[in-house]
């Protein structure tokens, strides 16, 4: 492989409207030279990013003339000067929108926490979702699975139903059972023998997570009667609550989760689509939308709330990154991703994520 005198870029080329609405003649291409490689340093090519794009480009927070720099992405070592990053090996790095890239293990994470001793202990980083894969994971299923299952959404969903003991006499609830994390929560749970209802937007997609992912049954969370739907799907209260949404939704259900229930709370989607009901002044659990109203709902029922974030504990990657390979090979776990093909078409799949309705981890494939 003759390796590159330059990068290409996809940068942002003007602010978005007023409107938030994101289009075409937002991104610009260009092309930059690449600096010579350094001690420390490796020069990677990209082969898919996971999209996170949404926070910074509808909060003004990416300048002109900028990528976003904080893509979980799967890239390929193809030169080093660092021993710990073996030429011909694949890293899990916050990648641009650029198809090479030089990285170094001493570069901090772009809106997170450093990470903990243990988990710098293990990846020999200094961001917790920089490291390098092992081969075993790199190389036993196609990119788009790798950075689903292995990534930060399948690491997130097997840590959180890990940390609730789901189990087979559990009844489970999965908001955003179509999301990236929540698809692979209710696969989880099923596998693990719960009962396992999931929240999705329509009937189409609610049919959609039914027959793919072979859950029980899904409920339209913006159906009118909601709060009857749950009464008549869980007569005897929800054990378990998987819930990346937050606002509402989560003052909508605690109320009728079973007494010594669990909510594991990952995020709150429902604050980048105005739902104003949100905690606060309560740290990380207020900003997963959990309100002094709920808080006080789950003290009187005994429900136990697991709210973080799984770079947080990413000293047991290793072992989250076993069970789900364990999962996949057993069938108990299919991938659910949605991969834009081709450098060339990273913008409109940045504006297809928020445009146009789609299921699973939103991706772009660098490799056509």
């Amino acid at each position: 492989m003759s390796l590159p005198r330059a990068a290409r870029k996809w940068v942002l080329a003007r602010p978005l409207a007023v409107d938030g609405i994101i289009r075409s003649d937002n991104f610009a291409l260009v092309e930059e030279p690449l600096p010579e490689l350094r001690e420390g340093q490796a020069l990677v090519r990209t082969r898919l990013i996971n999209l996170h794009s949404r926070t910074r480009l509808k909060m003004a927070s990416m300048y002109v003339g900028e990528t976003d720099p904080a893509n979980y992405g799967l890239a390929e070592i193809v030169m080093s000067r660092d021993p710990l990053l073996p030429e011909g090996s694949h890293v899990h790095w916050q990648l641009g929108w650029q198809d090479w890239q030089i990285i170094g293990r001493d570069e901090t994470p772009i809106g997170y926490a450093p990470p903990t001793p243990a988990t710098r202990a293990l990846n020999h980083t200094d961001a917790p979702m920089n490291y390098v894969l092992r081969d075993e994971i790199a190389q036993g299923w196609p990119a788009d699975a790798v950075m689903h299952v292995s990534g930060t959404s399948g690491t997130t969903a097997m840590l959180g139903l890990r940390r609730c003991e789901v189990g087979a006499e559990d009844s489970a609830l999965v908001a955003a059972a179509s999301g990236s994390v929540g698809s692979i929560a209710a696969q989880i749970a099923k596998a693990k023998g719960a009962h396992v209802v999931g929240l999705a937007g329509g009937e189409d997609r609610c049919r959609w997570v039914v027959e793919t992912l072979g859950i029980d049954a899904c409920i339209d969370y913006r159906a009118p009667d909601l709060e009857a739907q749950l009464r008549a799907a869980f007569p005897a209260g929800i054990d378990l609550f998987s819930d990346g949404v937050g606002g509402s939704l989560t003052q909508t259900v605690a109320p009728l989760m079973a007494h010594g229930g669990r909510l594991f709370s990952y995020g709150s989607s429902a604050s980048f689509y105005g739902d104003a009901a949100r905690g606060s002044g309560n740290g990380l659990r207020g900003a997963f939308g959990i309100t002094p109203e709920i808080e006080e709902v789950c003290k009187a029922r005994s429900i136990r709330i697991e709210c973080w974030i799984v770079f947080d504990h990413y000293d047991e990657r290793l072992s989250l990154e076993d069970e789900l390979a364990a999962m996949l090979r057993a069938g108990e776990l299919k991938p659910v991703t949605d991969v834009t093909r081709g450098f060339e078409n990273l913008p409109q799949a940045v504006i297809d994520m928020y445009e146009r309705p789609h299921a699973g981890k939103a991706q772009v494939s660098f490799e056509g």
